[in-house]
């Protein structure tokens, strides 16, 4: 089992990884999100998050993201993270970064109501092969009944070996304290191939899975929607591959992310003539029996630059820009 061997002032220690917090930029009361490099990987930046549900104080939900690559291999054209990819993070890496943000906080991992432990920042889960092992001994080291786990993929194709042992693991000890979030996008395929240009998984071979995964005691399955204006939402093909029994539907915003400024992208979410049509979809999807949540954060999540990639992209400027020693 892993568990943190201490903090220093420069480097945080878990099991064999040691992260060196190199920036950090946010506010306690919205999130806060740290850039850190571990040893032997020098250059080689990453993001973790302090976070919070802007409806509840930290003693009650707190939320932990975490990376899993550095960098990514992907380049959805609407996120920061893409680009100088330099490959996996380990398990005692990951670790390391949960621990981490939770030293910040002495205690507060055992009683606060509800802790969220996200895997959904710098990478995409699915590419990782450690990333079911680093679940597994998440439940060893934190058996608090309190504790969530969250993990958010694309669904790149090919590894259906690594989605097997991540049910597996999900089966052996997190079933009804996991959620999964497939990042759609689109209900077009080509758009989705074109907005997340790795190959993908279907809609049906999204289906197909997500049936398989949801079990007694599960929360539902989720589609998450973060719509470019322009972007095709289509009840109907929705309801064509996804039971409302199994699915449920988020919207959120496009993120205000220096590579969607460059593509041109608008968020259907503060476009009001798109809205409407939107609106529209989701009075259907309620009609079909699915769950519809739109999901929008707290605004000064944008003003303090709190998205993916956009800490990393900050703290290469300031240190371009510093005079050399």
């Amino acid at each position: 089992m892993t568990t943190p061997s201490g903090f220093g002032a420069e480097t945080f220690r878990c099991g064999s990884a040691g992260l060196k917090i190199l920036f950090r930029q946010g506010r306690p009361d919205v999130a806060e999100v740290y850039v850190g490099e571990f040893e032997g990987r020098p250059g080689a930046r990453l993001e973790c998050v302090d976070g919070l549900d802007a409806a509840w104080p930290r003693r009650d939900k707190w939320i932990i993201n975490i990376s899993t690559q550095i960098g990514c291999p992907v380049g959805c054209l609407f996120c920061d993270a893409g680009g100088d990819y330099r490959g996996d993070l380990g398990v005692d890496e990951m670790m390391a970064q949960v621990f981490f943000v939770a030293s910040r906080h002495p205690g507060l991992m055992e009683t606060c109501g509800k802790l969220k432990i996200h895997f959904a920042r710098m990478g995409e889960p699915a590419l990782n092969d450690a990333v079911p092992e680093t679940i597994r001994r998440l439940r060893e080291a934190i058996p608090h009944p309190n504790v969530w786990c969250c993990l958010a993929t694309t669904a790149p194709a090919g590894r259906e070996a690594w989605f097997e042992r991540f049910w597996e693991v999900k089966e052996a000890g997190w079933r009804g304290r996991f959620q999964l979030q497939f990042s759609v996008n689109s209900t077009a395929e080509a758009e989705r191939h074109r907005l997340m240009p790795v190959r993908l998984w279907s809609l049906g071979d999204v289906a197909r899975y997500g049936e398989r995964w949801y079990g007694q005691g599960d929360r539902r399955v989720v589609l998450n929607f973060a719509l470019a204006e322009g972007a095709a939402f289509e009840a109907d093909r929705i309801r064509e591959y996804f039971d409302p029994a199994v699915f449920a539907i988020k919207l959120t915003p496009l993120n205000p992310t220096r590579r969607g400024r460059e593509a041109g992208f608008r968020t259907i979410l503060r476009a009001a003539r798109s809205r409407a049509a939107t609106d529209r979809a989701c009075e259907r999807l309620h009609q079909f029996g699915y769950d519809v949540v739109i999901s929008i954060g707290d605004g000064r999540e944008d003003q303090i630059g709190s998205n993916c990639g956009q800490a990393v992209l900050r703290y290469q400027e300031e240190e371009e820009d510093s005079p050399a020693p």
